[in-house]
């Protein structure tokens, strides 16, 4: 009983920790819609040569239901489009559209399982999509000026979209996919993508607030939600628990699994 607790909280961290791609700020093939097979969802990067997502493996790899990837397909499709980081303030419109229809895919599947890891995933993207939609509204004019370079740049100095490439097709990621999920091997491979991601923060929080004042702070907001969910998780967890995650994912991801240092990022001290 002790270990199914351990490894359910460790999905949940783990699941969590790989919204960040998600919430960052077409139509659409039906083909894609409903593939669920690794070469469907293995997305290259325009302008990014050699980088290449897997969703698919990404998916398997945490254990996610097959009933449940049959919705993501158009989500994971429209969060990749905005790694090519061109034109992503417009196809934040095909984000939140994706999300809507995944919701509605999945409420005609309500016996595929509990939804409350899903939900918490993808709050980044409900609170840039509906919570704070007006808000953003307000910035996308000047975010559609200056949001692409400043994701390139900042992009160019932390290897966000390279390190996430190299977790999503690195050799043991690929294992635990055949397993139907391994969330040990998961953990270890966290640590990179983590260092990308709290080097790229700071950097477009910085840049997007000095040409469209506010827009770094929203941006921020949206992208710590689920690590918000996920602090609180491990905050909570017992300390045999908070060991264990600790040990898989390293001290290089604690900042994003820490209470009072999310509290701390939001003011500007990262």
């Amino acid at each position: 009983m002790l270990r199914s607790r351990r490894l359910a909280a460790l999905c949940s961290l783990l699941l969590l920790a790989g919204a960040v791609w998600c919430a960052l700020p077409t139509k659409y093939d039906d083909a894609v819609s409903n593939a669920v097979g690794p070469s469907q969802f293995l997305f290259s990067i325009p302008g990014s040569a050699g980088i290449d997502v897997n969703v698919s493996t990404i998916l398997s790899a945490v254990g996610t239901p097959y009933c449940m990837r049959r919705c993501l397909g158009r989500l994971a499709y429209s969060a990749k489009r905005l790694l090519a980081f061109n034109e992503t303030a417009e196809r934040f419109h095909d984000l939140c559209t994706a999300l809507a229809s995944t919701k509605e895919c999945l409420d005609k599947r309500s016996l595929c399982g509990p939804r409350h890891v899903y939900d918490a995933v993808t709050s980044g993207m409900e609170y840039t999509c509906v919570t704070k939609r007006a808000s953003f509204d307000r910035v996308e004019p000047c975010l559609k000026l200056h949001l692409d370079s400043i994701l390139k740049t900042c992009d160019s100095s932390c290897a966000l979209r390279a390190n996430l490439s190299a977790l999503s097709t690195s050799p043991t990621l690929q294992m635990a996919a055949s397993m139907n999920g391994n969330l040990l091997m998961v953990a270890k491979q966290l640590p990179p993508f983590c260092s990308g991601v709290l080097c790229s923060l700071p950097c477009i929080v910085d840049r997007t607030n000095a040409v469209c004042p506010i827009s770094g702070w929203l941006i921020l907001d949206a992208v710590l939600q689920p690590f918000d969910k996920a602090a609180a998780l491990f905050d909570k967890a017992p300390e045999l628990v908070r060991q264990l995650v600790r040990e898989q994912l390293s001290t290089v991801c604690e900042p994003l699994f820490d209470v009072s240092k999310l509290a701390q990022m939001r003011k500007g001290k990262f």
